[in-house]
């Protein structure tokens, strides 16, 4: 009986490792908190609190209004500011988050003792530049929203089509790109950009109701021929500035990628 007990033990101790560190892996999909990191910094808002920490009345009717205030404004940081902001940023390389439960976000910024996993809004910024010249378009899609500005332009958005984000910004591309969790990446406008040359970059992903949550920023160069999904779909490159880890595999919980060739360079 001794050694059962000794054995169940061991077995609890090592289960609970195997958690913590699945745990810990998630968080890190958010970003470094290391202050010396590379990558887009990102910042977390909760609609649901004033900077106060008193109710914002924002319910999850007027989440996508508060998102559309902000991209109609030009991507302007003084909408987002009426709210609870986490001044401690992460800094992320890429934007690629299989599904998983919304509460990890908070917990990665370490927040979720006091910012339930619903209503909150991630801005990713930098400046970066592309691996070489061409006419590039970002691809994405997250649930509940993404959103990419190329110079305070609005040039990509990929949301549930609940968010009702038509009216802010459209594809001119019809076909529906490759399935990501639960919606299929939207094709942006094509962009010409020069290597080592800068834009400012500014990504918004958002969850609204809590539950899953999903986000995935890939690239497309035009003239470069990709591979296909066993759907016809186009297999694209992840944004990446830095080498990292892309998680995720042809489960549904992520769309087919492929690893760039070379990485976009981050300006400072």
């Amino acid at each position: 009986m001794k050694q059962l007990l000794r054995y169940l033990s061991v077995l609890l101790v090592l289960g609970c490792c195997v958690i913590s560190r699945a745990a810990e892996e998630d968080e890190i999909l958010f970003g470094s908190k290391e202050k010396d990191a590379a990558g887009l910094i990102a910042i977390i808002y909760d609609l649901k609190q004033t900077q106060a920490r008193k109710p914002s009345n924002v319910s999850a009717g007027e989440y996508p209004d508060v998102i559309k205030e902000f991209l109609q404004k030009g991507w302007d940081e003084l909408v987002l500011n009426r709210f609870f902001r986490i001044t401690r940023p992460l800094y992320s390389t890429q934007i690629f988050i299989p599904q998983i439960s919304a509460n990890v976000a908070p917990k990665a910024y370490g927040v979720d003792n006091v910012m339930r996993p619903s209503a909150w809004v991630i801005h990713y910024k930098g400046q970066v530049s592309p691996p070489e010249d061409g006419t590039y378009r970002f691809v994405g899609y997250a649930d509940d929203v993404l959103a990419v500005a190329v110079n305070n332009k609005t040039v990509c958005i990929g949301a549930r089509p609940d968010m009702e984000m038509k009216s802010i910004w459209k594809s001119t591309d019809p076909q529906e790109g490759a399935n990501a969790f639960n919606g299929n990446l939207v094709y942006g406008d094509w962009i010409p950009m020069k290597k080592d040359e800068p834009i400012d970059l500014d990504v918004l992903v958002g969850e609204r109701p809590g539950g899953e949550f999903g986000a995935f920023l890939l690239f497309q160069k035009q003239g470069v021929t990709y591979g296909k999904d066993r759907h016809g779909k186009l297999v694209l490159p992840v944004f990446q500035l830095a080498k990292q880890n892309i998680p995720g595999k042809d489960d549904g919980r992520s769309p087919p990628f492929e690893k760039a060739g070379e990485l976009w360079k981050q300006h400072k």
